[in-house]
């Protein structure tokens, strides 16, 4: 799944999203026995984007080095929160994204109320 072709546009679909975000993270993997990654998100704030993720080798669990993913995963991220939770149906400040080697991906979006409590006091 390696491939260092981005789609860059000023709106993207929810797919080109996820397709941008598969191939951040697999190309952030450098061993080519990996079997699942995941991606852990929070937006929080207006748009502001925090992830950490990991990958399985075997037995182990290695962690992703963001630091290898693409910087635009943020705005991706940021787009992706902005059309999935329109007109306040949707609402989610967390999210796990699931990638298997072949392609294969999930996304759980999830509210946190104690994350949002927690930034609505630092406000």
């Amino acid at each position: 799944m390696k491939c260092n072709v981005y789609r860059k546009v000023d709106i993207m679909t929810v797919d080109e999203i996820y397709l941008n975000i598969a191939q951040g993270i697999s190309n952030a993997i450098e061993e080519s026995n990996w079997t699942n990654a995941k991606l852990d998100i929070e937006v929080v704030g207006d748009g502001v984007v925090g992830y950490s993720g990991d990958y399985q080798v075997g037995n182990n669990t290695v962690d992703l080095s963001v630091r290898k993913i693409p910087r635009e995963i943020r705005s991706w991220l940021k787009e992706l929160h902005s059309i999935t939770t329109e007109g306040e149906n949707n609402k989610w400040n967390r999210a796990v994204f699931t990638l298997e080697p072949q392609g294969k991906f999930g996304m759980e979006f999830i509210w946190d109320q104690e994350l949002h409590d927690q930034i609505e006091s630092l406000n």
